[in-house]
């Protein structure tokens, strides 16, 4: 499976990155579509915002999270392959491209403008807003890097 090795600093790297893919069409190298990673990155999103909703994390991911979180904030990337828990999914291959690239667009507009106090990360506990940016950069960084613009 191909991976590109991007690296956002800062949101309007990942809007550029949005507009490139939707603008030139893109070619899948993981299994899910330019929608389903924005509706799955929205969850996400939204959840540092509004809060997660869903069962519990276990006990032993919450235990290890912060773990995760500091080799993923140093190395600014996610390791591959890793189980994504059902809740966290993105809807069925149907998901619109252009819509979930919009609706992504303006969580992540919302999480900038955002002045009140974010929520937990069931992955990752309490967390700063300048972690929170750096999840998320990181996460966009992740799954985008699984399409490659035409």
């Amino acid at each position: 499976m191909v991976h590109r090795d991007l690296d956002f600093r800062k949101f309007t790297d990942v809007y550029a990155e949005l507009n490139r893919l939707v603008e030139y069409g893109y070619t899948k190298h993981g299994n899910w579509t330019l929608g389903q990673i924005c509706a799955h990155l929205s969850i996400f999103v939204e959840g540092s915002i509004e809060g997660f909703k869903g069962p519990p994390v276990p006990w032993y991911r919450r235990m290890l999270a912060p773990l995760f979180v500091r080799w993923m904030l140093k190395r600014r990337r996610m390791p591959a392959g890793a189980k994504t828990p059902k809740q966290c999914l993105p809807p069925a291959p149907t998901a619109d491209d252009r819509r979930d690239v919009r609706r992504l667009k303006a969580l992540l507009q919302r999480f900038e403008q955002h002045a009140g106090p974010l929520h937990p990360s069931p992955y990752g506990g309490d967390a700063s807003r300048a972690v929170w940016t750096e999840m998320h950069l990181i996460h966009c960084a992740h799954h985008l890097g699984y399409l490659a613009p035409k």
